[in-house]
């Protein structure tokens, strides 16, 4: 939204010419009859910087205004031919491409005589914390005015990915050259660091789930940022700035309609409360879309939109020198939910199959549990039924090569009731969709329709679930500024940053919308962060600056989650009745419950050891073995009695009343930090300056988990069930409690819904608390270089690093992970050419990556595997990048940008791949068997090579309106989302073309656009998400949006 004149800006004190260099771009010289506006080209500002000095919408002609913005990608690499980037730029990006041949490329004289007017303007950003040109800035940086995201139609982080160089943005997370949180474990940190209006937000989702209207620019800084936006900004940082109240009125509405009964509202006023003193604005926003996946099981379709968001500001100029600022913002959200890191829902396979595993092989139980076992093909005497390798005709088999031996053995799959299994009683909801045991060729049809193994087209892709499946959040946000100008060399700056938020939702957890076995996913996560930051902003002399500060932050996060059975599953809805008297007289009394062993260790005179913080960190597996003890932190054991839904210790703190609650967690964790940094910048002389800064940084983390969960394992599976009846006892076990009956009196038994395969049904609760400090030095190293007016090359290395925490929720063998560190040596270059109308900008870079924070399966001393947050001891990234934009005539703008990012890890760390397929854990008990080494693999979420290539075109009309087309289209490589480099958790490249064109009314004051994302409807694989044997192996993503068009309209009140 334009503004008209008004009081300048507090941010100007950072403009003094002492603290500038001069801009290589130089002033625009053409009149403003010849400045016009380029809406879908112009304004982006990448890496480059990249503007024109153009009216803004809604500001009539005869008052031009100066329009600061970000600077558009630079140019994409053309790849060879044969590669799959090759393939993909001509199958796709024809549009793009046959859009341009149709207009010059070169300019003739005429061209270039006209093109005179155009000039790319400097963009001034904020990333070293002072106004500063792009240009002239020494760091990879793209950025965005509110016109670019406008004109682009960038409403959500999935548009704004698009025009970045090595950058993924999810939900909730970024990834940026390979660097970022590929884990949403509680306890610890992002690696890339997000920040409104300058105050740090823990959470990318209260920063972007609004959308960005009202927004005035955003910076993608890539890199690490270890001295100025120390915390957590080891990958990089994002800063949203909104726009600021005015002291002249304006207004704006929007409202945008497409398919998939997309409806948006926005509206924003400004003006005035008291003449040059005190100033308002006014922001509202209103998203909501129907679901874009079809959901064959119960309820709508899933991931929709619905979305509200209030904002109020207010600016006061108390006196010449001394301005505060403060916005406020409310935040609604209530969606179906379409899925997110470990929660994805659109099926990619199963067993390494294109189907589901839907047991229609008429054998009772087939597939019911999980699990393989080995089978004689000989052994088929019904008297033998009970042999662990009986062997059933007609049953799911596959042969498996042994990976000591190499021979390949037949296997069939667990029988329920018969078989030891090592996984917690759940059974397969895919095998009882119509029925106990039972889903018929129709409806297992439907289900396998749902499965997408290779490219999935928009209009098919499809999900089941039991329809509960949504998402709400409310967030209040504060951001306070107090800015005063001491002197004319020093300026002080005090920041005040509060959110608070409450997060809920539930998500189908077996995929399936069954009305038999059922289990869903409720989390709450409420947290309060609170940051105070004082900076310093020194002029000692006419090319010496400091730029100083000190930042406290506080936060606390409380999360607990639920797995459930919405259609109240007896086997964890009633007690459990034990006809041997085993369960009562082992394990006498109540039914333990969430916080029982919590209790246990703050309610006893004498705690044990185990109840102390750090316990489970201080003392190792191999140590607790060594003395004779084991590693109980604080567990309790009962038999199971049941969830009716009637005992609230069984339920979330503020969360639903739900019954058949199969495991129950809460974590708590408490944070306090405080940093201290200085950057100093010297100008050696008119071509080199040199930048030193430092930053000290210390974190505090109290934490503590506490679990409450369904079992029938206790050690490995059969241990107390032979050990009390004597070898192959389960059989006898189910048969003594109704799991296996001889329904016919034939003497063959098959399985009922009470059948276990794991041993006593038990509820366990478990406690342990946590307390870690970390301290760590950064700094940063910069030498820039003019080497004439229009190329800047600039020098650094940059440690950064992000502090360590604990996996939460797993009790992990391993709970704890040290700080991860970087360090970055980047070349890179600024430049303008061609009199001001092309700018192109890049870097080349190394990165010696350390203690990578990385989530896998580790195999404990003790036996067994733990899911545990691991440091990965050592990796390398390299790449080169580049963003150009080019004014190739007065009416045609050009831009884009490429990224070439290879990773490797460099040392080795061992884990356990559990969720390999070929080598089910059934079969092969010994993890050590499993065990591989990462080094030489690719790092998780980086696409090795990533581009945009964009053109606008401008056609002038009749009474002086204008239209305006666009066409962009970017591509994504090949992105691994497990350490192991395997396909099976791997999504595939993709590309995106969007078309849009909009006309502008003479007074700029209208503006309606047509838009078309996704013009070929190919759909990209979020967050794959592979489960191990206990889930059947079953792979699973979120998805991008598919097709999606609509018209918007807008009207600009301008000055009133």
């Amino acid at each position: 939204m334009a503004s008209a004149p008004s009081t300048p800006s507090r941010n100007a004190e950072y403009d003094h010419p002492a603290r500038r260099k001069p801009s290589r771009t130089g002033p625009s010289t053409s009149p403003p009859h010849l400045s016009w506006r380029m809406p879908a080209a112009l304004p982006l500002l990448t890496a480059s910087a990249t503007l024109v000095k153009t009216p803004k919408r809604g500001v009539v002609q005869n008052e031009p205004e100066e329009r600061r913005g970000p600077n558009p990608p630079p140019r994409s690499r053309v790849p060879r031919r044969g590669n799959k980037m090759y393939t993909a730029v001509l199958r796709r990006a024809w549009p793009v491409v046959a859009a341009a041949s149709l207009l010059p490329l070169y300019p003739t004289p005429a061209d270039a005589q006209e093109a005179q007017g155009r000039r790319i303007e400097e963009v001034i950003v904020t990333a070293e914390r002072r106004e500063a040109s792009i240009q002239d800035t020494s760091i990879s940086i793209t950025a965005f005015t509110a016109e670019f995201l406008d004109d682009f139609g960038i409403r959500n982080q999935e548009d704004l990915q698009n025009y970045v160089p090595a950058t993924t943005i999810q939900p909730y997370d970024a990834t940026v050259r390979g660097v970022g949180r590929n884990f949403r474990a509680l306890g610890g940190d992002p690696g890339v660091s997000t920040y409104m209006n300058g105050i740090y937000s823990e959470d990318l989702l209260t920063a972007t789930a609004a959308t960005f209207f009202d927004v005035e620019r955003i910076e993608v800084l890539r890199g690490p940022q270890g001295t100025l936006y120390g915390r957590n900004a080891v990958g990089g940082a994002i800063n949203i700035l909104y726009k600021e109240p005015t002291y002249t009125r304006e207004g704006m509405v929007k409202a945008i309609v497409g398919n998939f009964g997309a409806e948006e509202y926005y509206m924003a006023f400004s003006g005035p409360l008291v003449e040059d003193k005190l100033a308002g604005r006014v922001t509202y926003a209103h998203r909501e879309r129907d679901g874009v996946v079809d959901n064959i099981g119960l309820g709508d379709d899933i991931d929709g939109l619905g979305t509200d968001n209030l904002a109020l500001q207010l600016k006061w100029n108390i006196t010449d020198n001394l301005e505060m600022n403060i916005r406020q913002n409310w935040m609604d959200i209530d969606r179906s939910f379409g899925g997110a890191n470990d929660a994805g829902l659109v099926i990619l396979n199963e067993s390494a199959q294109p189907t589901r595993v839907t047991g229609l092989s008429g054998v009772p139980g087939d597939g019911l549990v999980p699990g393989w076992r080995f089978v004689d093909t000989g052994n088929t005497d019904p008297t033998n039924q009970f042999d662990n390798d009986f062997y059933i005709a007609g049953a799911d088999e596959r042969l498996f090569t042994d990976p000591v031996t190499g021979a390949q053995r037949l296997a069939q799959r667990i029988r329920p009731g018969i078989d030891y299994g090592d996984f917690d009683g759940f059974q397969n909801a895919a095998v009882s969709l119509d029925g106990w045991d039972v889903t018929n060729p129709e409806t297992a049809a439907r289900y396998n329709a749902c499965v997408f193994p290779g490219d999935i087209d928009g209009d098919d892709v499809c999900a089941a679930t039991n329809g509960l499946n949504n998402e709400e959040f409310e967030q209040m946000g504060t951001q306070f500024n107090l800015s005063w100008d001491v002197s004319d060399r020093l300026t002080l700056k005090y920041l005040f940053g509060f959110n608070t938020l409450s997060y809920e939702r539930i998500t189908d957890d077996d995929n399936t919308g069954s009305l038999i076995h059922d289990r869903q996913f409720y989390v709450n996560h409420e947290a309060d962060y609170r940051s105070h930051e004082l900076q310093a902003f020194f002029d000692v002399g006419e090319n010496w600056t400091f730029t100083s500060g000190i930042f406290f932050y506080n936060a606390e996060i409380d999360q607990r989650g639920d797995y459930f059975s919405s259609v109240g599953e007896a086997k964890y809805r009633e007690a459990y009745v034990d006809n041997t008297g085993l369960a009562g007289a082992i394990f006498p009394g109540p039914m333990v419950h969430l916080f029982s062993a919590k209790r246990t260790c703050t309610q006893s005179d004498d705690p044990a050891a185990s109840c102390e913080r750090n316990y489970a960190v201080e003392f190792t597996n191999e140590e607790l073995e060594a003395a004779g003890l084991g590693r109980n932190d604080n567990l309790i054991i009962s038999q199971w009695l049941g969830d009716d839904g009637t005992d609230r210790n069984l339920d979330v703190r503020n969360g639903p009343r739900t019954e058949a609650t199969d495991l129950l967690y809460t974590t708590e964790t408490k944070r306090d930090a405080f940093a201290a940094y200085t950057q100093s910048v010297w100008d050696i002389n008119e071509k080199f300056s040199l930048t030193l800064g430092l930053r000290y940084a210390e974190d505090k983390v109290v934490a503590e988990e506490n679990l409450f969960r369904y079992s029938e394992l206790l050690g490995e599976p059969g241990d107390v069930l032979d050990a009390l009846l004597g070898p192959g006892s389960l059989v006898t076990y189910n048969i003594a409690n109704g799991g296996l009956v001889d329904s016919n009196g034939d003497g063959y038994y098959e399985p009922t819904p009470l059948a276990v395969n794991g041993g006593i049904p038990v509820a366990l609760s478990v406690y342990r608390p946590f307390e870690r400090t970390d301290k760590e030095w950064d700094w940063r190293i910069n030498l820039d270089h003019d080497i004439t007016d229009n190329v800047m090359l600039y020098y650094s290395a940059t440690k950064g690093h992000r502090s360590g925490g604990y996996n939460l929720v797993f009790f992990s063998a391993t709970p704890t992970y040290e700080p991860e560190e970087l360090v970055s040596y980047e070349l890179g270059y600024k430049t303008d050419w061609m009199d001001g109308t092309l700018q192109v900008n890049g870097s080349f870079y190394y990165y010696d990556y350390e203690s990578i924070h990385t989530v896998v399966q580790e195999v404990t001393s003790l036996g067994g595997t733990s899911n545990s947050v691991l440091e990965a001891p050592g990796a390398e990234v390299m790449g080169a990048e580049a963003e150009f934009t080019w004014l190739a005539t007065d009416s045609l703008t050009l831009g884009g940008n490429f990224s070439y990012t290879p990773s490797e890890y460099t040392k080795s760390l061992l884990a356990a791949d559990l969720a390999g397929e070929e080598r089910p854990n059934s079969l092969f008990p010994d993890q050590v068997d499993l065990v591989q080494d990462i080094k030489g693999n690719q790092l998780i979420q980086v696409p090795e090579w990533k581009g945009t290539f964009w053109g606008s075109y401008r056609f002038n009309m009749p009474g002086g309106s204008t239209l305006d087309a666009l066409a962009s289209w970017a591509y994504t490589d090949k992105v691994y989302y497990s350490p192991f480099e395997s396909d099976a958790e791997s999504a595939s490249s993709y590309d995106r073309t969007d078309l849009r064109a909009t006309w502008t009314s003479a007074d700029s004051r209208i503006v309606v656009s047509a838009f078309v994302n996704n013009v070929f409807n190919d759909i990209g694989k979020l967050q794959v998400l592979r489960e191990g044997e206990s889930e059947f192996f079953r792979r699973s993503a979120g998805t991008t949006v598919p097709r999606h068009y609509g018209l918007e309209l807008s009207y600009t009140m301008g000055t009133y």
